[in-house]
């Protein structure tokens, strides 16, 4: 089940004083705790197998997209390296520092997790429950 909260911003931009839903993580999965999650499907390849299959898919994964490469994953999705742009009055003014901004490494849905995302409006399947308020990582109202 996921988990969100509602916020007022304070911000003092065009943002203030409306409300805001954002999600509340309990925790994060490492590559260790995804490879015993794996395990426990009774996949047939130990926990250190799986470890390092998952190892050298994201070291690919990074050597191709920093190649200036599309990963895609079937089902899964495409990864990419992506930046935001900031205009400039002339070509000579924009340098990689100023024209391109927000270097990110970014992914996209596609295949299967697309269309249980977003193809029947169903929120991927995921039952939604409201809480309190979060302090330090500790859900409320839960």
């Amino acid at each position: 089940m996921l988990k969100y909260t509602i916020t007022k911003s304070d911000a003092n931009n065009g943002t203030k004083g409306k409300w805001y839903g954002r999600i509340v993580y309990d925790e994060t999965i490492d590559m260790d705790g995804l490879a015993e999650h794996m395990r426990q499907h009774n996949i047939p390849y130990t926990k250190g197998q799986l470890k390092g299959v998952m190892a050298d898919l994201v070291r690919c994964i990074y050597e191709l997209t920093t190649a200036g490469k599309k990963v895609k994953l079937p089902d899964l999705g495409i990864f990419r390296i992506k930046t935001n742009s900031k205009g400039a009055q002339t070509a000579k003014e924009c340098t990689i520092d100023d024209c391109l901004r927000n270097k990110n490494l970014s992914f996209r849905p596609s295949g299967a997790m697309r269309s249980r995302m977003w193809g029947d409006g169903n929120s991927f399947g995921v039952k939604w429950k409201q809480v309190e308020y979060v302090v330090r990582g500790v859900v409320s109202n839960n």
